[in-house]
């Protein structure tokens, strides 16, 4: 075996080189991942990398293949498993999405390793590919890298709304696809031969084109998936707000009977008053008194704040949580009249029944619910707090993430409308209480109005 410094510099330098395309199985699911999970995945995946780099060094310096060339175009087949059982570890629920990937990479790596050769023979007539391999590699790293971030935005987009735009039958359909192109491209690839080279340049390239319109279709099809999706969260959206309207609308109408009755029996009320004032019953007046106040009380519908819609869906969270014995702070300081008041509404209203629903899995002893808005200067202040005591996982946007069907579409609705609004907004899990603080400028009626 003969080891040498340049066969291990090569060798850094190939390994290296094809990290863009073993991180593509990885980085389109990174925002599924917790923080510590990115962590260990950083440690594990370096460690991988020098553990390779050690063991193709010695594989190829053992001279057991004809040549360097033919030894880093076998290995480079070999060498991406690691990574893909890695990735795949981490994110086993995507295991679709992970095969779809690792067939694209290899489509595109057959393209690019006959490309590279064809451009190589042609800048070199007179040299064999095999004498040339340490320029392979460098210019393979070359497009590679040209082409990486085209396929890491066209991943990212295609698994963003993976949970929830998409199904287990679509996978593993769609997936079939590009695995069997995939296959096809290995089967050209041992006919890749010095004299087959510039042959095989018209099948990969309509290769290419094939994938790239596969690669348009699939965008295209989930594009409208998503529209159908938004419109869908809209219609949600919508559908709560009727929901919430039509329980306040009952309240109300439960508060008019009551006061209703209250008037009918008024006579009653007044005469029994009259005759304990008569008897100079002090103490029975006062408590006849009293009771005809908390009576009066009842009727009456809470005001949390002065804004009608805020108010009012407030006002039906806020009921519910009393019937569940969950206790409830609230102190709103909002103006009366805000342009985005709907909006504000529905994202309040998704905030407070999320901390209803994490409050029922909490012990009885362990609920409470505070809701506190203030404005300072030109900026509203929302914060949103529950008792909640088991972990939250949350997003590279720092939302909390949620892996039950049908679920997280509150979420969705918050962050648009901060992309809306310009708002901002931290969730935080502290001392057992989760947090959502939101903040939203006020120049967001101007720019509301403009629209």
């Amino acid at each position: 075996m003969s080891f040498d410094m340049t066969t291990f510099g090569v060798t850094w330098i190939y390994v290296l080189i094809l990290q863009p395309f073993a991180l593509l199985q990885i980085l389109p699911f990174r925002r599924f991942l917790t923080a510590a999970q990115k962590k260990r995945l950083v440690i594990c995946w370096c460690l991988l990398i020098v553990l390779e780099a050690h063991l193709v060094t010695v594989i190829v310096s053992m001279a057991i293949f004809p040549s360097h060339q033919i030894a880093y175009w076998l290995l480079g087949y070999l060498i991406w498993v690691p990574q893909f059982l890695l990735a795949f570890s981490f994110t086993r629920r995507f295991w679709a999405g992970h095969i779809f990937i690792a067939a694209f990479r290899i489509l595109f790596s057959s393209i690019i390793y006959t490309f590279t050769r064809a451009i190589l023979l042609m800048a070199f007539p007179d040299k064999l590919l095999p004498s040339l391999y340490f320029e392979q590699i460098l210019l393979y790293g070359i497009l590679s890298l040209l082409i990486f971030p085209i396929l890491l935005r066209f991943f990212t987009d295609t698994f963003r709304h993976f949970e929830m735009a998409s199904t287990r039958r679509y996978w593993r359909i769609i997936t079939l696809l590009p695995v069997l192109l995939a296959i096809e491209s290995l089967y050209l690839s041992l006919l890749n031969s010095q004299e087959q080279v510039f042959a095989l340049l018209l099948p990969r390239f309509m290769l290419l084109i094939v994938i790239i319109l596969l690669m348009a279709s699939i965008r295209s099809g989930q594009s409208e998936v998503y529209r159908e999706l938004q419109v869908f969260e809209k219609e949600h959206e919508l559908q709560r707000q009727l929901v919430s309207t039509a329980r306040y609308v009952k309240m109300s109408e439960e508060s008019r009977h009551r006061m209703a009755s209250i008037y009918e029996k008024r006579r009653n009320h007044i005469d029994h008053l009259l005759a304990l004032v008569s008897q100079r019953d002090r103490e029975g007046a006062l408590a006849c008194i009293e009771a005809l106040g908390a009576q009066f009380s009842r009727t009456k519908l809470p005001q949390y704040c002065k804004n009608t819609l805020i108010n009012a869906a407030l006002t039906v969270y806020f009921a519910r949580a009393k019937e569940l014995a969950i206790p409830v702070t609230a102190a709103i300081d909002l103006p009366e009249e805000l342009s985005f008041s709907g909006d504000l509404s529905i994202v309040l209203s998704n905030l407070v029944e999320n901390a209803l629903l994490a409050s029922q899995k909490q012990p009885p002893a362990a609920r409470h619910i505070a809701v506190m808005t203030m404005c300072q200067g030109d900026v509203i202040n929302v914060l949103v707090k529950n008792r909640f005591d088991a972990p939250v996982e949350f997003d590279e946007e720092g939302l909390p993430v949620t892996h039950v069907k049908g679920h997280g579409i509150g979420m969705k609705s918050l962050s648009r409308f901060c992309d809306k609004y310009k708002a901002s907004v931290f969730c935080q899990q502290k001392d057992g209480w989760f947090m959502t603080y939101l903040q939203v400028p006020l120049l967001a009626e101007a720019s509301d109005r403009s629209r």
